[in-house]
């Protein structure tokens, strides 16, 4: 079998600057997030009002878990930068009626 030679050339490409909505999301991840509450008689139309003043929010959905008790599934979008997700589970759980929080999913906006 012949050996084949490689050889390395640099690629040169000109800069590139995003505008629009794509350039406007660069840096930005979603995390998707499970908020438990303290308790099923929690009222959760108020504690996603708390979630969506503190926090940047894409969506969130109920979703049961037993006897009543229902999580919030939340999609957040925070900045991609050094903490990863601790400031945003900071911010989650210092809100009055939140039991747990549990990140579930972190992907990159593109």
């Amino acid at each position: 079998m012949r050996e084949v030679q490689e050889t390395e050339q640099p690629i040169h490409l000109p800069p590139m600057r995003l505008q629009g909505p794509l350039g406007d999301r660069l840096g930005e991840v979603a995390v998707t997030v499970r908020l438990m509450p303290e308790s099923s008689d929690v009222d959760l139309d108020r504690l996603e009002a708390d979630v969506k003043a503190k926090v940047k929010v894409h969506s969130i959905e109920r979703e049961p878990i037993a006897f009543g008790l229902k999580a919030l599934r939340i999609i957040a979008v925070v900045p991609d930068a050094a903490g990863g997700t601790d400031p945003l589970e900071e911010t989650l759980s210092k809100i009055p009626g939140v039991g747990n929080v549990q990140v579930d999913d972190v992907r990159r906006i593109l």
